[in-house]
């Protein structure tokens, strides 16, 4: 009004204000600032009075950092523009950048700290098909789906989930590429180290059959997979393994050996009872007469089933007393005869028996003597004729 010009010292200030900011974005100085208010797109505090925005992809290092989870919070952050695309003052702030070179100066630490065969506690933070990633004080290892579990697993989902706190084994290392290997198996003991805590040699068990094979049946014992063969599944012959056992049946079975170095164990079902020979055996003595049914003809002898489970077999010297060319011109299959037992083997489990029930007199032929070559009156083609008709008859 009287002519004097008014002047205020607020464009001058703001001016030296925006000069230190350009100033603490050519050094990277970081500040700390007040979040004051958030959108979808961002987030905004003051600095130097000088209100700044934040955008989304600049808030933090995790991916889809929500917005308003930072209103109210005092935040580390630094310039990251000054100008807009328009070339009009805007100032642009960062905490992302801040935020990283936190970390990478944490895990620094965490890398020069971590050594290879220590136990860790950790987080699942992702599963994939082939495997989990867990957390370690910050840093993300790999958990390969072949070290979650000593048994075979199809995918990680059986064993964990995202959010899970483990104990993890550092396998391998590999600073130089941020490589972290880890093994969750390996701080749990192997099914096999409990089975051994467990049972020994002779050790009756029950499990379940798993599988069955042309050789034998696998049963599952406390997670082990033992294999109960063929030959140890009755102690009469098996033709079939599922003759005796089938897929699914709960077994009771004897140890019959461990294998430690190739982890393996042989079970015995036959092992559980008597041997029939020892059994019948028991009332038997030398010279008794016993009921035999004749089962194969060979030419040097016949077998036979003794009390319909044990097979024993007699040369043909003690079938008959009369020089034979083969048994079968005065035996038959399925014919039962007296036979005289001349012997019993407890440990090889073998009866000696011979047809010829009368005493040995001048004319009792020996088995050396009913093998020695005699003179024939017959050519080596009609006896061995003559054998095989009366074998075929």
């Amino acid at each position: 009004q009287d002519g004097n010009g008014v002047l205020t010292r607020k464009p001058l200030e703001e001016n030296k204000i925006w000069e230190e900011l350009e100033k603490m974005k050519a050094d990277g100085t970081a500040i700390e600032t007040n979040i004051i208010e958030a959108s979808q797109y961002g987030i905004y505090g003051k600095v130097k009075g000088i209100k700044g925005f934040i955008p989304r992809n600049q808030i933090s290092v995790r991916r889809n950092a929500d917005p308003s989870e930072y209103v109210g919070k005092t935040i580390k952050v630094q310039v990251l523009e000054t100008k807009n695309n328009k070339g009009r003052k805007q100032l642009i702030l960062t905490s992302r950048e801040i935020e990283k070179l936190e970390k990478e100066a944490k895990d620094n630490e965490v890398w020069a700290s971590i050594n290879e065969g220590e136990i860790y506690e950790g987080t699942v933070k992702n599963i994939q098909d082939y495997g989990a990633f867990v957390e370690i004080n910050g840093i993300d290892g790999l958990l390969h789906i072949n070290e979650i579990a000593w048994t075979r697993i199809k995918h990680p989902s059986e064993v964990l989930k995202t959010g899970d706190k483990i104990s993890v084994k550092v396998k391998s290392i590999d600073k130089e590429n941020r490589k972290l290997s880890l093994s969750y198996k390996a701080t749990v003991k192997s099914p096999w180290s409990i089975f051994l805590d467990k049972h020994q040699k002779g050790d009756v068990v029950t499990g379940k059959v798993t599988r069955i094979a042309d050789f034998g049946a696998f049963v599952e014992i406390d997670g082990i997979e033992c294999l109960l063969h063929i030959k140890d599944l009755d102690w009469a012959r098996t033709e079939k393994v599922t003759d005796v056992v089938k897929e699914g049946q709960e077994v009771t079975a004897k140890i019959l050996n461990i294998t430690r170095k190739d982890r393996k164990v042989s079970l015995g079902l036959k092992q559980l009872v008597e041997h029939p020979f020892d059994q019948y055996a028991k009332n038997l003595n030398k010279d008794d007469i016993i009921p035999v049914e004749i089962t194969r003809i060979l030419l040097d002898g016949v077998h036979v089933s003794v009390n319909g489970n044990i097979d024993c077999f007699i040369p043909i010297a003690k079938v008959s007393s009369e020089k034979l060319r083969t048994p079968a011109q005065v035996v038959k299959v399925g014919e039962v005869k007296d036979a005289k037992v001349l012997g019993l083997d407890m440990k090889g489990k073998n009866l000696n028996l011979t047809f010829i029930l009368e005493d040995k007199g001048d004319d009792f032929v020996t088995e050396e003597e009913a093998y020695q070559k005699e003179e024939a009156n017959f050519t080596i083609g009609e006896s061995l004729g003559d054998a095989l008709g009366e074998l075929f008859k």
